[in-house]
Formats: structure tokens, C-alpha cells, sequence
């Protein structure tokens, strides 16, 4: 082993106030990118852009297709690059710029005559951002399990990325619809919002890209796998197969709220639009002050426990939220903190098992490969909010949707129905894989032992 490796692999596994700090600042970035594009693309297409809800959906749920194969490559590919500052902080510094740029020229309204065309044309932009996120996400998600092997140290620096996380959900959620409205609605408005969100996510990009200067990272593996050899080994690992599928549930719910919201809020509660970001602070600011809470529960219930607790909860209120009436305001806005209160717990919870599971899979095959699934992960967690707005587009088209006027009183209707049932139902439906989901913290530390026993 030479000086610098024999360096990294010897740093201590608890790591400083600052370095949690500078990745989870990452995440900010991140997340006002995927929930701009989950709360508002949709709807910049139906309601600014006039297309028809059902194709609208369907145009951004075909450039996610490209996810299956993008995130497992470029998880691969941070895997086995060599440089001096290790594997994954190369594309977080080179990805920083295109980031943001690709995301304000994406709510740059095109002109054409034709619906299928001015589709077709963000489609093909939300494809390329798709693929600039891919670039920055996927490595930055494999560095945690480099940064610390201590179970509990991962969930602490798992959750200063779901502050930093949910931060942007607030920031995208609680402003965009205030900046298109200052930036004077339609198309000029949707214009200014992503100027704004895209120099923003290109300076918290970069700013993550510093913090993590001295945190920990392991050597490249030797060679990547064959694109159909990355997926057998990340379903071979069958906690990963059960937390994957769990996930993959929950974010097609999660993608049905991020698209369904703005809807939800305007044709079922009969508010503004501007009101989102209103609903979006309760939401979200309730979810940023328990993600510590929820660390705690964690550590005494043990996480697996600790997240059901926090998906009933996240359940209930989803299934509640088809008896609010316009007339019940209030009530509305209480049902938005308890959802807030089990939303923390999404945020934090499979985000900290992710890194255990790769510890399962060094048990087995002797090697680090924190990219493979990072890919695979960031792959059904894109693909999955994908479906998200397709099932909200198809609803509305099904429900009589009209692009201008009043709407029928069965657009209400189909609204409830997605956002309140189905949502609740899919996160029941979730709660079979990860019965099978067995990392305790008990057997987290059986296999590390086990992995310092392997011959190297």
C-alpha cells in the first residue's frame, strides 16, 4: 500500500462539524433541481406551453429511460478513476457550471407551432440535465461510504444531506412560483425562476466540491464491469435488492406529490398557485427540523424501526388528506406539518442504509464498489419520480383536464384520487420489501469484522 493510500484508509471514521457541512451542501443543489423539474415542468408544459397533459407527461418520463442506462455506467465509471484527489470529487468540480446552465435553459419557453414539437424540444433538454445531474449525483451519493465505516457516523452525515437536501426542496418548493411571479408569470416568469435556481445550483455545487477536500476516499478497483455484470452484482446483495425496491414504491409516490402538488393545491383547495411555496414551507421546514429527531430515534430504535414509524406516519396523513375540503384551510395546513414530520424521515433513513449494503457486498466479493450501486440506486430513485408526473399527466388528461378556464369538478376528483390514495396505498405496498430488509446495526458490525478478517 503506498503513503497516500495507506493515508486515506487510516483517517478516522468520525468526521469534522465542517466536512458534514461541505457535502451536505451538495445536496441543495441537487434537490432544487429535482424538485423544480418534479413540481413545476409539468406544469410549465400544461399550463404555460398549452400541451396536452397526457403527452406532456409522457415526454418527461421517456428521457428517464436513458437513467437506466446513464447512472449504473457513470457509477462504474467513478469506481475505477484514478486522481489525485480520489474518485468522485472530479465530477462534482467539472459538472458544476453545465449543471445550472442546462437547468435555466430548460424553462426557456421554445416557439414552435406545433405541440409535439415544443414537447419534444424541453424533452430533449430535461434528457441532457438529466444526464449533467447523473454526472455530479452519482458520485457524490457513492461518498459517503468512503468518508466513514462507523454505522451510526454514516447516519449523522446522512443527515446534515437531508438538511442540505431538503433546504432545496424548501428553496424550489417555497419560491420558484414567487420568482415567476416577480419575473412577470408565464413564460418570462418560468425564464427568471431558472436563472435564479440555476445560478444557485452551480454555486452550492461547487461550494460541495471544496468542503470535501479532505474527506476520506478509497483507491480505484482495478476495472469496471460490463454494464449487465453492474446489475447482477447490485441484485445479487439482497439487503440492496429489498431496500431498492422499498424505495423505488416510495419515490413513485414521492414523484406523484412533486408534480401532483401545484394541482392539488390550486383545483382541489381552490388556492393561488403562489400559495405552493406557502405549503411547501410547512412542509419543508417541519421536515428540516426533525431530520435530527429522527436521528435519534434512530439510534435508539435502530433505523430499520425508527422508518416504519415514520412511514405510518407518512401514510396516514397521505389517506387523511382525501376528506380536506377548500372550506378547511386550516386544517390543510396541519395535515402539511405531519406530512413534513414523516417526509424527514424518507429523507434520512434509506439514505443512510444505502452505504450498508455496500458493506454486505465487500463481504462477499472482497471489493469497494460504492459506484455500482450508488448508479443503480440514483437510477430507480430518477426513473421512479419520472413515473410521477406520466401518472399525473395521464390522470388529468383522463379527468377532463383543460389547459385554460374552469375546470370540470372530475378534475378534482382524479386530483384526490392520485395525490391522497394512491399515494398512500403505494406507501403501504412498500412496506413488503423492507420486511425483508435485514441490517440491523448488530450484523452491520458482524460483517465488518468478518471484512477485516478477509485476506487483502
Amino acid at each position: 500500500m503506498d503513503k497516500d493510500s495507506e493515508k486515506t484508509a487510516t483517517t478516522p471514521v468520525k468526521l469534522s462539524l465542517g466536512l458534514k457541512l461541505g457535502y451536505g451542501i451538495g445536496d441543495i443543489g441537487c434537490n432544487i433541481f429535482i424538485v423544480s423539474t418534479g413540481m413545476f415542468l409539468l406544469f410549465f408544459l400544461t399550463n404555460v406551453l398549452g400541451i396536452e397533459p397526457a403527452l406532456a407527461g409522457l415526454v418527461l418520463l421517456i428521457p428517464k429511460m436513458w437513467d437506466v442506462i446513464s447512472d449504473p455506467i457513470m457509477g462504474a465509471i467513478s469506481d475505477i478513476t484514478h486522481t489525485r484527489i480520489g474518485r468522485r470529487r472530479p465530477y462534482l468540480i467539472y459538472s458544476s457550471i453545465p449543471f445550472g446552465l442546462v437547468f435555466f435553459i430548460l424553462f426557456v419557453a421554445p416557439h414552435y407551432e406545433s405541440q409535439l414539437v415544443g414537447a419534444i424540444h424541453v424533452g430533449l433538454l430535461f434528457a441532457l440535465g438529466c444526464t449533467v445531474f447523473t454526472i455530479y449525483n452519482v458520485p457524490y451519493s457513492s461518498m459517503v461510504a468512503e468518508m466513514t465505516d462507523d454505522y451510526n457516523e454514516r447516519m449523522s452525515v446522512t443527515s446534515f444531506r437531508m438538511i442540505g437536501s431538503s433546504i432545496g426542496v424548501l428553496l424550489a418548493g417555497g419560491l420558484a412560483m414567487q420568482l415567476v411571479e416577480n419575473g412577470g408569470g408565464g413564460e418570462s416568469g418560468f425564464r427568471f425562476m431558472g436563472m435564479i435556481f440555476g445560478l444557485l445550483i452551480t454555486i452550492f455545487c461547487l461550494a460541495s466540491a471544496w468542503g470535501t477536500r479532505n474527506a476520506r476516499f478509497l483507491q480505484a478497483i482495478d476495472q469496471k464491469p460490463a454494464f449487465w455484470e453492474q446489475t447482477k452484482i447490485a441484485f445479487a446483495n439482497k439487503p440492496f435488492k429489498a431496500l431498492m425496491a422499498m424505495y423505488l414504491i416510495q419515490s413513485t409516490a414521492i414523484g406523484v406529490l412533486m408534480a401532483g402538488q401545484i394541482y392539488f393545491v390550486k383545483y382541489v383547495m381552490k388556492m393561488p398557485e403562489t400559495y405552493v411555496g406557502f405549503i411547501s414551507a410547512i412542509l419543508f421546514i417541519t421536515a428540516i427540523v426533525f431530520i435530527p429527531v429522527w436521528v435519534k430515534i434512530g439510534m435508539k430504535l435502530g433505523k430499520i424501526k425508527a422508518y416504519t414509524l415514520g412511514l405510518s406516519l407518512l401514510t396516514i396523513m397521505l389517506l387523511s388528506l382525501i376528506f380536506t375540503t377548500p372550506s378547511q384551510p386550516i386544517i390543510f395546513f396541519i395535515q402539511m406539518f405531519f406530512l413534513g414530520i414523516g417526509f424527514s424521515s424518507f429523507q434520512l433513513f434509506p439514505f443512510s442504509m444505502l452505504p450498508d449494503t455496500i458493506e454486505f457486498d465487500e463481504m462477499k466479493s472482497g471489493m469497494r464498489r460504492e459506484g455500482i450501486f450508488s448508479g443503480a440506486w440514483a437510477c430507480g430513485q430518477k426513473s421512479a419520480y419520472a413515473i410521477g408526473p406520466g401518472i399525473v399527466g395521464i390522470t388529468l388528461s383522463l379527468s377532463g383536464f383543460v389547459s385554460s378556464g374552469d375546470q370540470p369538478e372530475s378534475v378534482a376528483t382524479g386530483i384526490r384520487i392520485v395525490f391522497c390514495v394512491f399515494t398512500g396505498l403505494m406507501m403501504l405496498l412498500s412496506l413488503i420489501p423492507f420486511k425483508k430488509y435485514d441490517l440491523t446495526e448488530e450484523r452491520f458490525e458482524e460483517i465488518k469484522q468478518l471484512i477485516r478478517v478477509q485476506p487483502r
